[in-house]
This record gives structure tokens, sequence and C-alpha cells, in this order.
């Protein structure tokens, strides 16, 4: 039963920005992006017959705001006394938005949005604009005061919701009919990644939901029947080095939900960041052989990741770890030049034949020289790259120098230093496939800690192509920064990324219809 006319919406109530006027209210913060992290909270309960919607928030800080049928329009603000719910945060307008439902039952009824704020009030990403309005869809995110996750006091202050509708009745097709969405466990540049419970098996998933504005061509066409053929493939795909595609479902406004295996140890880059000086060589190759190992064979089914980094490989909760490599395919379910845009915030795991404009494209080599920049990272904990931020991306990528000394010093094996030489090659013709690294020295003699899989024979040696001297690769200049150590970035970054050049541009817009072999 509704019992109060406003909701407080906030554990602590902060007198100063309370008081605060709309002129002086703050800034947006950038906040780094958050990892995948542990998320006990199960969805909420069946929804009660006398709502119109609620909004589940993404933080586990917050809980659940409920709209009632007895009353159809509500106010959401900073101000107690002229709002029904109650946002605290620094954000947050006196009266931020109005939410109205039309009173309709059927799966016609609607949801407005009228934004009255300052610093905004924004759609799956979109900000609504002062005075404007917009529908509200089931399954939309909205997000009061910024759309970039806060994680700062825990979250309190994360106000990122996603809208379900009630007022229509349960749904009977999709991915919420199916599953109960909760949590949200990370957000990147092009998705964010929510926690869900199947509703019949009770088995908990990761949904990965892709934004309508990232799967729409340049020319505003859908790219839905571009890649159905990736997904029917990936699908299918049986690896235990693989996170599993369970389902897809596609919705009319051009939106994606992917249903992923959940992974919940954490991402490699948290595990590499760990450790000061990186991780020991024997970890580091197990971990290699299974990366290599899973990129072998779904380059066997003619798939080619092109977006490898440590970010995209997931680790179990097991110790030693099992990994999972993660979003192969998305570079082709994401229009070109998001793709483009978020690769570019992280150029060194790039390579050069990416941006060089080839008109035959490339293949499945870019994923070698992905691997050997994350080996170099694991064992040193830095880039390999002289890299300088006052250089235009497709410079820096096409005459970047990799710090060969950085390998010196820790211990490490002659094996491991020409296994990294083979597949930071600049020419894709001298680079090593990932089939052949199975079968290098380095990782030939090695045992996996979770055993051999099917898909591996141990016993073939490779002869790989001889190598140029380090000289010819590039030697050091004397006015070339030093390479950076890792880290995480923030999402404002990834988001904004830097101003592409022209060509680049223009190259993937015309290359969006065949992004490589």
């Amino acid at each position: 039963m509704y019992e109060e006319d406003s909701i407080d919406y906030g554990m602590d109530h902060d007198d100063d920005a309370s008081a605060q006027d709309d002129s002086q209210e703050a800034e947006e913060e950038t906040q780094p992006t958050q990892s995948t992290q542990q998320a006990s909270q199960p969805p909420d309960p069946a929804v009660d017959s006398h709502l119109w919607g609620f909004l589940q928030p993404c933080s586990v800080a917050l809980t659940r705001i409920d709209f009632w049928r007895i009353h159809p329009r509500y106010t959401i603000g900073r101000n107690i006394d002229q709002n029904q719910v109650v946002l605290p945060g620094p954000k947050i307008s006196n009266t931020h938005c109005v939410i109205t439902w039309d009173g309709k039952d059927h799966d016609k009824s609607s949801i407005t949005v009228q934004d009255l704020s300052s610093n905004g009030t924004f759609i799956n990403g979109e900000k609504i604009g002062k005075y404007n309005t917009r529908i509200l869809h089931d399954g939309n995110e909205i997000a009061f005061g910024t759309s970039i996750p806060q994680a700062h006091n825990g979250g309190l202050e994360d106000y990122r919701f996603v809208y379900r509708h009630t007022a229509a009745g349960a749904p009977v097709t999709g991915l919420y009919a199916a599953y109960d969405v909760g949590i949200e466990l990370g957000k990147g540049s092009f998705a964010a990644v929510r926690r869900a419970i199947h509703k019949s098996s009770g088995a908990w998933y990761a949904v990965k939901m892709i934004g309508a504005t990232k799967t729409v061509r340049q020319n505003g066409a859908s790219r839905h029947a571009t890649f159905a053929r990736e997904i029917s493939i990936m699908e299918k795909l049986e690896h235990r080095n693989v996170c599993k595609l369970v389902e897809v479902f596609f919705h009319d406004d051009n939106s994606i939900n992917l249903v992923l295996e959940l992974v919940e140890g954490g991402d490699l880059l948290e595990h590499i960041l760990k450790s000061e000086t990186g991780l020991e060589e024997l970890n580091a190759r197990d971990i290699t052989y299974q990366m290599c190992d899973a990129l072998s064979y779904i380059h066997s089914k003619g798939i080619t990741h092109r977006d490898m980094k440590p970010e995209n490989v997931l680790l179990t909760m097991d110790r030693p770890p099992l990994i999972k490599v993660a979003d192969f395919g998305l570079a082709k379910v994401v229009d070109s030049l998001t793709m483009l845009r978020t690769m570019c915030g992280t150029p060194s795991y790039l390579a050069p034949e990416v941006v060089q404009e080839a008109p035959d494209g490339y293949d499945n080599l870019v994923d070698s020289w992905s691997v050997g920049v994350i080996v170099f990272s694991m064992v040193t904990n830095q880039g390999p790259f002289y890299e300088d931020d006052a250089v235009d991306v497709r410079t820096r990528i096409l005459t970047r120098r990799v710090d060969w000394s950085a390998l010196e010093g820790r211990g490490l094996s002659l094996e491991i230093h020409d296994f990294i030489r083979h597949l930071l090659q600049e020419r894709p013709t001298r680079r090593m496939s990932l089939t052949n690294a199975m079968h290098h020295d380095w990782l030939r003699q090695h045992f996996p800690f979770h055993g051999v899989t099917e898909t591996v024979d141990n016993s073939m040696a490779v002869e790989h192509p001889p190598l140029p001297p380090i000289e010819e690769e590039g030697a050091e200049s004397s006015r070339s920064p030093r390479p950076r150590r890792l880290h995480r970035r923030a999402l404002a970054e990834e988001e904004e990324g830097e101003e592409l050049p022209a060509e680049m541009i223009a190259y993937a817009t015309a290359r969006d219809g065949n992004p490589g072999r």
C-alpha cells in the first residue's frame, strides 16, 4: 500500500547539497569504469499489481523506486517539499524531472519524461535537454544528473536505473519474459553489463546491453542483418576458455541484449594491477596458454576477435584462475566508428595494419599482435611502447617502437622473449599465428594448470620464421617518452576518446560493410 507522498531516496542527507541552488550545482566528475564486481543481491521479487512501473537501480547501494497506479505523475528532485521521489545528490536539481504514465493498461501505454534539470536527465546515455520530453520504454536506462557511473560514497549517488514497465502486464516475449535483470556489473563505452537470473532454471547469467545508437550504421540502417551470421556462429562455440554466448535478443529500437556466461573473478587487468612488477612467468604462461587456445579455436571457426585487451579476458574464482575470452565478434556488432574510437583509447593493443587502410582489410593475425602486447604487459605491468599522447593516434600506431629493455633484469626465460618478439612483428607476414603459438617452445612444454583441452596437440613442433634483429625493428629515440604503466581508463575518457583524423573516420565508414576477414 502507498503510504507516503514523498520518497526520500538516499541513506544520508547532505544539507548543504539540498540547499544548493541549481546555478551552483557541481560539475560532472570523471569516475573510473567499474570492473566486474561481486553481486549477491538478487532481482526484486514479483511486481505488485498496484504498480505501473519501477526503476531498478544500477548501484547495489540503492533500492528500487516504485511507481504506484494511484499516482500517474511523479516529480523527482533534490527538494524534499517539492518532489515525491527525493534524490539528495549535488548533481540533482531542486525539481529534476517529471515522469508521467498515460493511465492505460494495454501494451500501447506510454511513459514520458520531461527534463527540468541543469545537469541533465539521460535515457540510454543521451541527454533529453532542459524542458524537452522523451518517451521512456521498458528496459531503458534512465540516469539523473550524469550518465557516468558514480563510485564514490559507495555508489549512493549513482542515480542510474533501468525502467521496468508493468502497467501492460508481465512481458510474454523477449529478455524480460525469460530473465529477471538485476544490478549492473560494469559499463563500457558501448554497452552495460547486468546480472540476471533465468526465471525457470534459477541460473545466473550476465546480460550485455548494447544501445540502439551503437548498432546502427552511419546512414541510419540497422546492422542486425550484417552480423546475424556472426551471432549464429558465436552461439555454437563451445570452449572452456571462451565466454559462452547463451542467447541473443534483438529489439525494434535496434538495441541488442546478449545473454552470456557469468564469470565472477574480475578481469585480467585487475589481476595484473595487483602486482607491482607483473605476474610471475609461470602464471603468465598458463594464462597465455589459455588465451591462445581460445583464440586459435575461434579463428578456426572464421571469427577474429579484433579487440583483445586485458579487460576482455575474464577470470573465474578458481585459484589459479580459468580464463574466459569475452567480447569476441562485437567489433562487427558495433558500428566501426564507435569501435575504432574505443580501441583508440588503448592503441597499444591495436595492430598496425588496422589503421593502414589496406584494400584487403586484415585477418586474424591482428589478434596475435594484441596477445603479444598482453603477454608483455602481464610480466612487466607496463605497456611495451614509447607513447606520446601529443601525437595523433594513427601516427602513434604506425611509428611506435617496443621498449625491449623492459623485459631485461626480470629473470625471464629466453623462450618468453622469443615468443613475444614473434607476436610483436610490424609485418603480418612475419607474425606468428596463435595456432602456431601453441607449438612455440614457451608453450609447447607447458602443462596447463586446468589440463589440456581436446583442441590442443602439444606433440607437434612448428618452425617459426626468422626474426629481424631488434635494431631493424626500431631503436629507441632519445626524445621518446617512457612506456606508461598499466591503468584502468576512466569511463569519461573512454566515451569521449580523442579526435580521430578525418582519413581514419572515412576509412572506418567505408570499411563498415566488410570489416576484415
